[in-house]
């Protein structure tokens, strides 16, 4: 293998295990919920869907409201 090449490899490697500005890096999960209903009946919406991140339900929207709704006080502002 080439030194060029093992050199690069070898910082890369310490870039993804060691941040030089100090920043911890975090993972987060954004998932979206979705149920559709063929028949629905009266006061079940036709379509819902809740966003979640981090597994905290953060909106919401569904088809009587026409509208998101936000569920938590970031999103709202």
């Amino acid at each position: 293998m080439a030194p060029a090449l093992l050199l690069g490899l070898l910082l890369g490697l310490l870039g993804l295990l060691w941040d030089l500005g100090g920043a911890t890096k975090v993972l987060h999960s954004l998932c979206y919920l979705h149920v559709a209903v063929s028949e629905p009946s009266p006061g079940v919406p036709e379509f819902m869907t809740i966003g979640y991140l981090d597994g905290i339900p953060f909106m919401r929207y569904n088809s009587e409201w026409g509208r998101a709704e936000p569920l938590t006080q970031w999103i709202e502002d």
